[in-house]
């Protein structure tokens, strides 16, 4: 592949899909209609077997900023990292084809960046569940008061409350300078949906901050709002956990509880959430297998360590908290199906935390 753009673009977007064609579509466009144009948009074809590659040869002739790679392996970390070092931006931005940008959202991204001098600059997250029919049926809205941590000890000390907001948990969305996310592209995987390279960038970070102007757009997909069963949920949820506790004690900070309280009320959150999908999440699985692996998940040493950290604001946690201290699995199965009522009932009871 050769670059048809002869000079150097401020941003790489970079998009890597195998068998993507139902939703690519929407993902492409909502990077080429941003009123910010200073990038090039790196896509990737992993091994496709439906109308992916038409489709990305299709903007590829139209629009000028469009690259497009072709791989014969499905490999999408890969595929990603093959674009990364072909990259020419001074920043670089992950998108998945599922997902999408809200207008305007790279602009006012590249402009806090700038303005600051950021290593990385997150943006707000909308958490999106579409139905089959590509339509919008629930969102959660992850937030956070724009602010920047200028120096090593404030990044260290302050990346923790992003976490917790869900800003720094996935690579995608994310604005890196894109030398760093060179550096650490070996730490790139999709099965932990990019945090080991998100926490390699981390590591010697100088400069970080939230862009409270900016969105990006994840989208799963489900019926009625609820997404199908996940049943490698359970997993990544103590995996991004360990990894998470793991950075802050190389940073000497795993005894700060200002550093690890935030950790450890995500993971209670990611825990309640992961209940949820497990009790009502649509599957053909038996209702004993599902209390099986809620009761797992309330055993797990990672798990009763959080839930006694988080003790002091029980209460932020709703109906769910006792149950799960108890390692009442029914209980709280039961809380998970009276959640999802309310949910669809739009009740202001047993409010989604």
């Amino acid at each position: 592949m050769g670059h048809r753009a002869s000079r150097r673009p401020n941003v790489s977007v970079v998009l890597a899909a195998s068998d993507g064609a139902d939703h690519l579509v929407r993902a492409v466009e909502s990077v080429l209609n941003q009123s910010y144009s200073d990038f090039e948009l790196l896509t990737v074809d992993c091994a496709s077997h439906d109308r992916t590659a038409s489709i990305l040869s299709s903007f590829h002739d139209r629009d000028i900023r469009v690259e497009v790679i072709e791989r014969d392996d499905a490999a999408l970390a890969s595929g990603v990292v093959e674009a990364l070092d072909r990259a020419r931006g001074a920043y670089v931005m992950f998108v998945r084809p599922e997902d999408w940008l809200a207008p305007n959202a790279l602009g006012n991204l590249v402009e806090f960046a700038e303005e600051h001098r950021l290593d990385i600059a997150a943006p707000m997250r909308s958490d999106d569940v579409w139905d089959a029919r590509d339509r919008s049926s629930s969102s959660q809205h992850r937030r956070a008061a724009a602010c920047v941590l200028d120096g090593r000890d404030e990044v260290r000390h302050g990346m923790s409350d992003l976490y917790e907001q869900g800003l720094l948990s996935q690579a995608t969305g994310l604005l890196i300078e894109r030398m760093r996310a060179v550096d650490h592209r070996l730490a790139l995987a999709t099965d932990d949906e990019g945090l080991g390279f998100v926490i390699a960038c981390l590591e010697d970070a100088e400069r970080i901050g939230a862009c409270d102007t900016a969105c990006y757009h994840r989208v799963a997909f489900g019926k009625k709002g609820q997404r199908t069963f996940d049943p490698a949920f359970m997993s990544r949820c103590a995996n991004e956990h360990t990894q998470m506790m793991g950075l802050v004690r190389r940073w000497g900070l795993d005894c700060d509880p200002d550093v690890v309280v935030p950790l450890h009320r995500r993971h209670v959150r990611r825990l309640i959430e992961c209940i949820d999908n497990t009790t009502v999440g649509k599957s053909r699985v038996s209702s004993i297998e599902r209390l099986g692996r809620v009761q797992e998940m309330l055993n797990a040493e990672d798990a009763r360590a959080s839930l006694a950290a988080v003790k002091p604001a029980a209460s932020d946690f709703g109906i769910m908290y006792k149950p799960m201290t108890q390692g009442n699995a029914a209980a709280c199965c039961m809380g998970s199906h009276l959640r999802e009522f309310a949910r669809q009932s739009h009740l202001p009871l047993f409010a989604q935390r």
